[in-house]
């Protein structure tokens, strides 16, 4: 066995190297995982010890080699702790009553309902007192939308950052703390514009926007309200108008990637691009007969997708596809090798040391996955594809579509497998029929949609746009169509309680080992895929479920469902319920549970006394002797800067 470990190691020298990202991640994965805030001058002295070692030990190639392996982990864990650090500056005691304030826009968005955010620079209330940092604050109402650099004043009320609702679930507190927030909250009145203390420069950013809602304008002015929604999210990054039960239907299908501006959007857009110069190349003999056609296809991609990225928002799906794409028109333009995973190792490298936090995101996770899938089967499959593709006597037309119709199939089947664990552990949802949707949505997107939108954007400077807008409203409202079907399917959103955290990191380190190496052990990650994947027969519902200051509560009925307290509030954490576990129509009252009472900030179930204000709420599991076995959000989520 020691052999076949030797033998695969030396076998796989030039794939060491894609495990630096690996290890980069590991740090910053060991980070989150503390409970408690690491100490600074912990990792200032481990990062002495690896220098003092490295100079004792400079002589000694293996030893420096296993140092530098250790270096990378804790780069990652230095990288965001250094950020979170540096973030925790100027935490603000916010007022707990609602209060004036103004403050300068510095980002505006929607959230889930459609309702604007405006993103507030240090705030201050009538007494002029200073809140420095970024707040969000969401309008109640549907009003006009300022721009970035004004600044505005209302009445409304800010609170600290909201923490997870139920044991295990996502941390929301953590997402804002690392988007640079302070304190979120809603306003009261509508926003007023005043004049500012230090006038505006010129922003980019401000530019930026500008740009992103003019193209949501003019997209509004010509399409319907169905189709400029999903028009608006692939093409300008704007989710908010699309509709709740819109977006269930294509997340049910399989399809909500296409919502998100990622790989799929990215590849195409630069595509037609490359393809469309190259075309214009060859039509001019003196440029085809002087000039490489392909290099210069290759800058005018990258322009296109450099625009693309800006007006798209820049989220991370967006990032990742931009470097891989640029990495890509790179490799072209200096005659190298264009796709390999060298190129994702790089990309995840440079994306994590930016923006450490997107590690433990699902668009990170979900993205990479399904590209690192994709790429191993281009490497074991490309040179059969090629042969067969000039070896076969069929017609050149029919190859190409046989080739396009099972590259869909195979694409779709490879991203769905290589990305089923994350969609469990993230949406408890499994798409039963995403293979199928995608079939169908696939020819759609690639010869109707996309085509359109590119086409679009190159014609809105000149105001010519409303034709190929209208074209690409078609496909959007047959795409529709397909979803509406896809997702009346039976079973088509199948629900699933999420492994634990555990069971995740389990199958993620089989999947990177399996796909990484090339020699035989890889197959050792196999054992770590089936472990991770059996963790799901450990989940179990909770018997009781009580939200932040009991503002919802829920017990688990005969059939396995949780039945929802009436008469209690907490409308969010309930929703949040709904998505994570199975929840019963049926209500229920506290008086039918003798077993638990509630007294100001106390509860008692059983022995077991809780103070609410301190673990803020709970899950309870019952144990085959009837004794509580009880997890509060508190110990679940540590005390970290995020959530203090």
């Amino acid at each position: 066995m020691l052999e076949f470990v030797k033998e695969c190691w030396q076998k796989d020298k030039d794939r060491r190297i894609l495990w630096l990202p690996v290890l980069f991640g590991l740090g910053i994965a060991l980070y989150f995982y503390c409970p408690q805030e690491p100490s600074k001058w912990a990792t200032l002295g481990v990062i002495e010890t690896l220098i003092i070692s490295a100079v004792l030990f400079r002589h000694y190639p293996q030893i420096l080699r296993l140092l530098g392996l250790v270096a990378c982990l804790v780069a990652g864990f230095t990288c965001v702790q250094v950020k979170s650090i540096w973030l925790a500056q100027d935490m603000p005691d916010l007022p707990s009553e609602t209060f004036y304030f103004k403050g300068k826009v510095a980002k505006i968005d929607t959230n889930y309902q459609g309702r604007l955010r405006l993103i507030l620079k240090d705030i201050a209330d009538f007494d002029d007192n200073i809140y420095k940092g970024m707040y969000r604050v969401t309008q109640r109402s549907k009003t006009a939308v300022p721009a970035i650099g004004d600044c505005v004043e209302m009445v409304g009320t800010i609170s600290k950052l909201p923490t997870e609702v139920v044991v295990g679930g996502y941390q929301f507190d953590r997402k804002g703390y690392f988007e640079g927030l302070k304190g979120t909250g809603y306003a009261e009145s509508r926003w007023f514009r005043v004049e500012c203390e230090t006038p505006e420069k010129f922003s980019l950013q401000k530019e930026i926007f500008a740009v992103r809602q003019a193209i949501v304008k003019r997209i509004n002015r010509v399409l319907p309200k169905s189709e400029a929604a999903i028009a608006a999210a692939i093409i300008a990054g704007e989710k908010g108008a699309v509709d709740e039960d819109l977006y269930t239907r294509y997340r049910n299908s399989g399809l909500a990637h296409f919502l998100s501006i990622s790989g799929l959007h990215m590849t195409m857009i630069v595509g037609l691009m490359f393809f469309i110069v190259r075309l214009f190349c060859a039509l001019i003999p003196a440029i085809a007969l002087r000039y490489d056609s392909k290099k210069i296809a290759a800058v005018f991609a990258f322009g296109v997708s450099l625009a693309y990225l800006l007006i798209s928002g820049m989220a991370v799906p967006a990032l990742r596809a931009f470097v891989m794409t640029t990495i890509v028109l790179m490799a072209v333009i200096t005659d190298r090798r264009a796709i390999s995973m060298y190129s994702v190792a790089l990309a995840a490298l440079l994306i994590l040391f930016i923006s450490p936090e997107v590690l433990i995101s699902a668009s990170f996770q979900m993205s990479f996955a399904a590209v690192v899938g994709l790429i191993v089967f281009y490497e074991k499959t490309a040179a059969r594809v090629q042969k067969w593709f000039k070896d076969s006597r069929l017609r050149m037309g029919l190859k190409y579509i046989l080739i396009y119709v099972f590259g869909v199939i195979i694409s779709d089947f490879i991203a769905s497998i290589m990305t089923l664990p994350f969609s469990i552990y993230h949406f408890n949802m499994i798409a039963l029929y995403t293979t199928l949707g995608n079939l169908l949505a696939g020819p759609v997107i690639g010869f109707v949609i996309m085509p359109m939108v590119l086409l679009s954007l190159l014609l809105m400077p000149f105001g010519l746009e409303s034709l190929t807008l209208k074209g690409a409203g078609a496909g959007i409202e047959l795409l529709n169509q397909i979803t509406d079907y896809v997702s009346s399917l039976p079973n088509a959103g199948f629900k699933v309680v999420s492994m634990p955290h555990w069971g995740l990191m389990l199958i993620t380190v089989g999947g990177l080992w399996l796909c990484l190496w090339k020699s035989g052990w890889r197959r050792f990650g196999i054992i770590g895929i089936i472990a991770g994947m059996a963790t799901l027969c450990m989940t179990k519902v909770p018997d009781v479920l009580v939200a932040p200051e009991a503002k919802a509560i829920a017990f688990k009925n005969k059939s396995g469902e949780l039945e929802i307290v009436s008469g209690h509030t907490g409308r969010f954490a309930k929703e949040i319920w709904k998505n994570k576990y199975p929840i019963s129509k049926n209500k229920t009252t506290l008086t039918a549970h003798p077993e638990m009472t509630i007294t100001e900030n106390r509860l008692i179930v059983g022995d077991y006394t809780c103070d609410l204000s301190r673990e803020i709420g709970l899950s309870i599991w019952y144990n085959a002797a009837g004794k509580p076995q009880v997890k509060t959000i508190r110990n679940d989520i540590g005390d970290r800067f995020w959530n203090k």
